[in-house]
């Protein structure tokens, strides 16, 4: 799930307004956050690594970690390997600082929106108006007695006060404070330091094995950053996405509008029923969302995508890598995400293995692999094949 795209960006376009920006308090409060979030990556974190491959119980771990035949379970390493660095006092310090920062984004940030609140409010007005946000540049649908699930309900993701739909201006937060002045800079959960994470979209998409699609669907696609991402890719392809947020949609259906795209949203969830037909989808691309949902919705997720899917389909998903991808120490630092940045199925996830769930609803081809530094972006791709057993059999 997705922020919108930062409106400035020069691929917005042609007439649309000028930009918005922060206040100097606003921005210095924020760039702040960004230089201590790179100095504990870039600089603590090499250090703690070093630390726990020097400890003798740490090393014992991580070569039990690479072992085909481990004598711990992958859940029993990490414990261990938990207790060996946080017997480390740099360990401790960069973890303080991931905290640090990823609190701060809201407590700094919505201030800082908020003291702008009536520019940006201008702005985006002023933006509006230079736009075509009409029915035929795509189309939104919102499904005000859709049951959210109550995996979902309650959960404030990332630390973010409220949720998803906590704060009208989250989109704003991101796209002119949180976004470019600390996320841009890398070094946050599996995004490494120093990352380009709008490049990482663009790799991503590239993972497609065929040079055009037809009709492309997206569940989780919160504020259309990687569909934006698709359609510079195939601008051919007719877009599709879906939600449970209703934010989310609604902002990203107006940033589409602006970039002028046409993308059809829709608030549903996904892993019980998308509202698309049999068949009808010739890829599907999934960003950041696998580790946002308990496995079992996983399960009942790629059913369902398989289900829309058309015999030949491509589905090309990233996510964080699994454990068992990463070295021992970095996946200590993946599993503390779930306790302390709200990540309810970060580690559920990644202890999973979504090419098997792939496998189990039906797909074939399925293969996985890195294209980014610390295994992230970690990318799984199969194919619905042109023949299911049900077809066979019919």
């Amino acid at each position: 799930m997705t922020f919108l795209t930062r409106l400035d960006d020069g691929s917005l376009k042609e007439g649309a307004a000028p930009t918005f920006a922060l206040s100097q308090r606003g921005r210095a409060g924020l760039e702040i956050l960004g230089a201590i979030q790179t100095f504990s990556s870039g600089t603590l974190r090499p250090m703690a690594a070093a630390n726990f491959e020097e400890n003798p119980q740490g090393r014992m771990l991580g070569e039990d970690h690479a072992s085909p035949t481990p004598a711990f379970s992958e859940r029993e390493r990490i414990a261990k390997a938990r207790t060996v660095c946080e017997g480390d006092a740099i360990y401790r310090l960069e973890r303080f600082f991931q905290r640090y920062v990823a609190e701060e984004n809201f407590n700094r940030g919505i201030p800082a929106i908020e003291e702008r609140r009536a520019e940006f409010l201008a702005y985006d007005a002023a933006m509006a108006q230079g736009s075509d946000e009409t029915p035929e540049a795509g189309s939104l649908t919102l499904a005000e007695d859709l049951a959210i699930p109550a995996w979902f309900a309650p959960i404030e993701w990332h630390l973010e006060p409220g949720g998803w739909d906590g704060y009208d201006l989250y989109g704003a937060l991101f796209a002119f404070g949180v976004g470019p002045y600390v996320f841009r800079k890398g070094g946050y959960a599996a995004v490494g330091i120093g990352d380009d994470i709008v490049g990482q979209r663009l790799k991503t998409i590239r993972q497609f094995p065929k040079d055009s699609y037809a009709r492309i669907y997206e569940p989780g696609c919160g504020g259309v950053s990687t569909l934006k991402a698709v359609h510079s890719v195939f601008p051919e392809a007719e877009l599709h996405g879906a939600d449970l947020s209703p934010l989310l949609l609604k902002n990203g259906a107006r940033m589409a509008a602006r970039f002028g795209f046409p993308v059809h949203l829709k608030q549903a969830d996904c892993a019980t029923d998308t509202g698309e037909a049999d068949a009808s989808f010739d890829g599907v691309i999934t960003y950041a969302l696998h580790h946002e949902l308990p496995p079992k919705a996983n399960r009942a997720l790629f059913a369902e995508l398989f289900r829309i899917m058309k015999p030949g389909a491509d589905i090309v998903i990233s996510d964080p890598p699994p454990f068992r991808a990463v070295s021992m120490f970095h996946a200590v630092i993946l599993d503390w995400d779930t306790l302390h940045r709200e990540e309810p199925f970060f580690s559920p996830v990644l202890h999973e293995s979504l090419d098997a769930m792939l496998e189990e609803a039906g797909f074939e081809a399925v293969e996985s692999y890195a294209i980014g530094q610390d295994q992230y972006p970690w990318i799984t791709r199969a194919r619905k094949p042109e023949s299911t057993a049900v077809e066979a059999q019919a």
